[in-house]
């Protein structure tokens, strides 16, 4: 069965080779080539152990067939001719896989009649100029041109390139190294020995590591493939399981092959080390988030997603209202994206400076008293920095001023790195970061995350800022507004009074100032009243207390308690059916009051009061005319209802706002 996958995987890759061939972009067909020999070297070692164990003729047939099937694939990956036109490329590729195919079969078909002096167990000695001679050198022919490309290619490589792939250059080169030492010694020596083929073996897999951990750790195959981190971290534990399994049964599988026993102990050891293994990784935070850096950083071209980072702080931002919501909105997504722990945030202003509000064990456990000045370096540094590195690769003069004057108080929090908190050049605040716990270091995808997270935090801090600062707005102005609708009353009181005090001495023995006196308290303690009771209004729900009454009389008896005031302004009430209304005789007056007193201020000197039913409104219906200017178009219909609308010189607009709310309490409508 062994033998048999062994012939389908080598097949496989003569046709990979043929296929691979036929790309023209030349990223892709350099990252299929790296590939197939990742492949190709671990399946061509393997082989080798299978001969070295078993020394046979049918191991012996396997090595030599998959010797020549590599060659050929390598041939078809690394030699290609010119193209000419579509067609003849088809018609190329079809010869050549044609080639290919047939090359396969007679390799096969000339190994299956190699005569060797049977049965050898040691050592085998062959003729020359035989089915093993030729492949041998055919083979050896081959990895020497490998050889040649390999050295070809470290030429053309840079300083930065030879640095990323010498691992991979030297992996490539011992293992053409030990195939040239060992076909050497089989056409020199005409004999093959099962130590070789181990050897070999070994020498295979050690190149074929270097080559790995290259590709990996340079990403050497870092190809766009549009998977995203959260499918990659979801797909890690139960790979890890996989791998586990996998490496156990294969584990299981050699010993078997080589004739070597898996005891009871070591069985179960490898059980429970993989089960205490899986368990630390899905329930260590810390190790979770090793694996989170370790793909992010090894396996994409960017180490976060920008999307989804922007995304996540865009949702806990929802519904902020201070800006200490948006402070740990900022930081939840600092600690969730940025591989630390040690996280502390500033915020304030330019001119009144910067205080910490948050760091890794709350104000409780740092000292408030760490604030960033308003003529701090770092604030003149921002200005023209994205951000403020204590391991700068090529510092200016500004970052040394930096360091020079900060350094004890970067020391002292363990801060690594700083970046501003702003928008525009409107500096909102400053984020402190420690180290990776990775061990890592920050770069221009740290700084790119921040500068985006730092912009946002500052675009909502300051719609904060400017929402609180309308609040407060509003609110004296709703103060100054209301506050002159009280004064004015009062002020009126506050004058007739203080005629009163200064007439008193002359006057305070005649019986017609005593008389007068009185009124004038009781016309002022009236009118408080009123200012206390307007007060109420405006802060207490109107509780009417209502009793029948005649509205002819009603209208009549409110104009003769108004009619001294108004005295330069006349007055007619038309009621010409008698109408009884169920209402508080109170709150109703206060509204004719209102009415009245618009109209003589407005400069009306006619009035006319017509009551009367409505039989489509099913209600009493009381209309005021006078001859005044009119309201303005711009107050009409809903504005002028609205509190501190007005345009009456030295109005507060408080009036009729305050008369349609007690008309609604009586259950109708102004």
């Amino acid at each position: 069965m062994l033998i048999r996958c062994f012939y389908i995987f080598n097949v496989l890759f003569l046709f990979s080779g043929i296929f691979g061939g036929r790309l023209t972009h030349g990223g892709r067909r350099f990252s299929l080539i790296l590939i197939q020999l990742l492949a190709g070297i671990p399946l061509l070692a393997g082989e080798y152990l299978y001969l070295a164990r078993h020394f046979d003729m049918r191991g012996l047939r396997l090595v030599l067939f998959a010797e020549i099937v590599c060659g050929l694939a390598v041939i078809f990956m690394v030699w290609r001719p010119p193209r000419l036109s579509s067609s003849g490329t088809r018609l190329y590729f079809f010869i050549e896989s044609l080639v290919g195919a047939t090359a396969a079969l007679m390799a096969g078909d000339a190994l299956s009649f190699i005569s060797v002096s049977e049965p050898f167990y040691a050592t085998l000695s062959f003729a020359p100029y035989g089915s093993i001679y030729f492949s041998a050198l055919f083979v050896l022919i081959v990895v020497l041109y490998i050889g040649w490309c390999i050295e070809q290619f470290w030429r053309g490589l840079d300083g930065a390139g030879r640095w990323m792939y010498k691992f991979f250059v030297v992996g490539s080169c011992l293992a053409c190294v030990a195939l040239v030492w060992h076909l050497s010694y089989r056409l020199t020596y005409l004999t093959l020995l099962p130590r070789h083929f181990f050897l070999l073996a070994l020498l295979l897999i050690g190149g074929w590591l270097l080559m790995v951990s290259a590709v990996i750790c340079h990403r050497l195959l870092n190809r766009q493939l549009f998977v995203s981190r959260k499918v990659v971290y979801a797909f890690v534990l139960p790979s890890l399981l996989g791998v586990y399994l996998l490496g156990f049964g294969m584990v299981s599988f050699l010993m078997r092959t080589f004739g070597l026993e898996l005891s009871y102990i070591l069985a179960w050891l490898l059980v429970a080390l993989g089960g205490i293994g899986i368990g630390l990784f899905a329930l260590s935070g810390t190790i979770r988030r090793r694996a989170h850096f370790f793909i992010s950083t090894h396996f994409y071209i960017n180490k976060y997603e920008y999307r989804d980072e922007w995304l996540a702080f865009s949702k806990g931002l929802q519904g902020v209202f201070t800006e200490m919501d948006v402070v740990r909105a900022l930081e939840a997504v600092l600690m969730k994206s940025l591989y630390t722990t040690e996280i502390f945030i500033w915020i304030g202003s330019v001119a009144k400076g910067y205080q910490m509000v948050a760091s890794p064990g709350g104000l409780n456990g740092q000292s408030p008293d760490a604030p960033i000045d308003s003529h701090d370096p770092l604030v003149t540094f921002f200005k023209d920095h994205a951000c403020f590195h204590l391991k700068e690769r090529v510092p200016d003069l500004a970052w040394q001023e930096v360091r020079s004057f900060k350094g004890t108080f970067l020391a002292s929090l363990g801060l690594t790195l700083l970046a501003p908190i702003a928008i525009g050049p409107q500096l909102v605040g400053v984020m402190g970061l420690g180290p990776e716990f990775t061990g890592g270091e920050y770069g221009d995808d740290d700084f790119d995350l921040l500068t985006a997270l730092g912009g946002q935090a500052a675009s909502s801090l300051l719609a904060v800022r400017m929402a609180d600062e309308l609040a407060h707005a509003r609110e004296k102005h709703v103060w100054r507004r209301f506050s002159s609708f009280v004064l004015h009353d009062i002020k009126n009181a506050v004058t007739m009074l203080s005629l009163l005090q200064e007439n008193a001495p002359a006057h305070i023995h005649k019986p017609e100032f005593q008389r007068d006196m009185l009124e004038l308290v009781d016309e002022v303690l009236s009118r408080m009243g009123r200012v206390e009771k307007r007060l109420m209004t405006t802060d207490a729900d109107i509780k009417p207390v209502n009793r029948s009454l005649d509205l002819g009389f009603f209208l009549d008896a409110c104009w003769q308690a108004m009619e001294t005031r108004l005295a330069s302004m006349a007055c007619q009430i038309e009621c010409r059916d008698d109408i009884e209304i169920h209402t508080d005789p109170g709150l109703l007056s206060s509204i004719l009051e209102n009415l009245l007193l618009n109209a003589f201020e407005a400069g009306g000197t006619v009035v006319t009061i017509r009551a009367g039913l409505d039989g489509d409104l099913r209600a009493v219906v009381v209309v005021i005319y006078d001859d005044g200017p009119g309201i303005a178009e711009g107050l009409l219909p809903e504005r002028l209802f609205e509190p501190f609308k007005t345009t009456k010189e030295g109005g507060s607009g408080i009036g009729l706002w305050q008369a349609r709310r007690v008309a609604v309490s009586l259950g109708g409508d102004l």
